[in-house]
């Protein structure tokens, strides 16, 4: 933290995240960075809330049901800038007057596609009166982004592999290429489990292979678990076609299947591992 002048003080970190990320981050998701500790609510934090518009609040909500309303956002300009008044007194309570009230601004300058640079600025310290410097200097040495780029880095180790950065250009140029497809929820009635139905599950278990290869069925995935899902399949067709194909179906035509179509989108040449 730098105190720039006396009365104000700002930080910044750099992150492997692109403009729109950073800023989701520190907005959206500023619970999962915050420190804990740092709460002016009795009761311990279950969540916090950041209202995204101008006139909304940054909201601490405790696992008792009560609330502190602790920050108005004064701009919401994303993924730029935001900037939200600090409503508390030296004493650590919340402060009703909004005259007595600081500013933090936090803006988010691209640096690649991939990285930003996240930058706050704590000014207008000595409007909350005598012991402003105090306020001053905790806040000075509490201010720190670093937890921001720690959340982003850890929200990018799923299942031990560390995710690429996909940037905003990235995603366009993927959407742009998206094609439609057809998804179909394949349910058990209680015919699945009659005499007999073994057979009838093996000839619609061919009857997939052979819309597979045919190109028809690119994806099916059939459900393991005891629930009354039998599986999932991703259709290269139309919902009309597809609910001809399934209307053919033999676990269809025998009652032990029935299933729900849904229009979808994906990218072509998408492959299971």
């Amino acid at each position: 933290m730098t105190i720039t002048d006396a009365t104000t003080v700002s930080t910044s970190v750099e992150v492997d995240a692109p403009l729109a990320r950073a800023f989701h981050v520190f907005t959206a998701e500023i619970g999962t960075w915050w420190d804990k500790d740092k709460h002016i609510l009795d009761a311990p934090i279950a969540e916090m809330i950041f209202e995204p518009f101008v006139g909304g609040n940054i909201i601490d909500r405790g696992i008792d049901g009560s609330e502190c309303r602790w920050a108005r956002v004064l701009a919401y300009d994303p993924p730029n800038r935001v900037c939200f008044s600090w409503d508390i007194t030296t004493r650590w309570q919340v402060e009703t007057d909004p005259d007595r009230t600081s500013e933090v601004e936090i803006t988010f300058t691209e640096l690649t596609p991939e990285r930003t640079q996240v930058v706050l600025v704590h000014r207008n310290l000595d409007r909350h009166g005598e012991g402003w410097e105090g306020m001053r200097d905790a806040v000075g040495s509490g201010w720190n982004l670093r937890p921001v780029a720690e959340r982003i880095e850890q929200a990018n180790l799923v299942a031990g592999r560390v995710l690429p950065v996909i940037s905003d250009d990235v995603m366009r140029d993927r959407l742009a290429g998206a094609a439609e497809y057809t998804v179909v929820v394949l349910r058990r009635t209680d015919g699945y489990s009659r005499p007999g139905a073994e057979q009838v599950v093996w000839e619609h278990g061919r009857r997939n292979m052979a819309l597979n290869q045919a190109g028809l069925l690119p994806v099916v995935l059939p459900v393991l678990d005891d629930s009354d899902v039998a599986g999932v399949g991703v259709f290269a067709a139309s919902p009309d076609d597809t609910r001809a194909i399934m209307d053919d179906d033999p676990g269809v035509l025998a009652g032990i299947f029935r299933y729900e179509v849904h229009p979808a989108r994906g990218f072509p040449g998408a492959v299971l591992p």
